[in-house]
């Protein structure tokens, strides 16, 4: 006769149902984690075309000034050897007719002016099109930490977020608890966009202001010579 032990069916049955529970959970997370990854990928790489478009951006403007100022020293005749006729008659400037009165355009001030016109579009394609990405990938990533990342890992903020925290507030500090977490603290906010705008903005009006000088040294060394 056989002999069966039905007491012991339903704890083997309990186990197994919670290791496949846990097994899930634990697929769930590593998912998570996995897409968290892909996120902060993607604030790279977009991160990553900001940073290469403000290269190629100050890039060309360094390559200008260097250019214009060469140019514009090297004119012929120097500052004090009649500089106006020998400007006007060399192949660095140009002399034109406005309501009457000669005015000198140097070459440099072309420089100037199409170096003016690479930073703004640099800054057209940086702050409206890449850094648009990168605020969305970041405000995904952000998101995302919120809600599963910081209950995983215990935590007050995810990586994403303590990182926009220092970009956007100038005052941000943090404090470590007893429990080994830091609060952060910071309310002087200000985005990187504005910060970008304002460094974008410095920018052009140093190369308006130094157009402006060269054209006003140029006509007014005319007027002397």
């Amino acid at each position: 006769m056989s002999e069966s032990f039905p007491e012991h069916d339903e704890p083997s049955a309990k186990a197994a149902n919670d290791i496949t529970e846990d097994d899930e959970i634990d697929k769930r997370n590593r998912l998570l984690v996995e897409i968290w990854k892909q996120a902060v990928d993607t604030q790279k790489h977009f991160n990553d075309m900001c940073v290469k478009s403000r290269q190629l951006g100050l890039t060309f403007v360094a390559a200008s000034l260097g250019a214009a100022l060469y140019l514009f020293i090297r004119a012929p005749g120097g500052i004090g050897e009649g500089a106006s006729a020998s400007a006007t008659g060399s192949n660095y400037a140009f002399a034109m007719n406005i309501c009457g009165h000669s005015i000198i355009l140097h070459v440099s001030l072309t420089i100037i002016v199409a170096a003016l016109a690479a930073v703004y579009a640099v800054k057209k394609l940086d702050l409206g099109v890449y850094h648009q990405m990168l605020r969305g990938a970041v405000y995904f990533g952000e998101d995302i930490e919120e809600k599963h990342i910081k209950p995983l890992m215990g935590l007050r903020m995810g990586m994403t977020q303590a990182i926009s925290h220092f970009s956007r507030n100038s005052d941000a500090t943090v404090k470590r608890h007893e429990d080994g977490r830091f609060e952060y603290f910071g309310n002087d906010k200000k985005h990187a966009g504005e910060k970008l705008e304002g460094f974008y903005r410095a920018i052009m009006a140093f190369l308006v202001f130094l157009g402006v000088a060269i054209f006003v040294a140029t006509n007014y060394l005319k007027a002397v010579g």
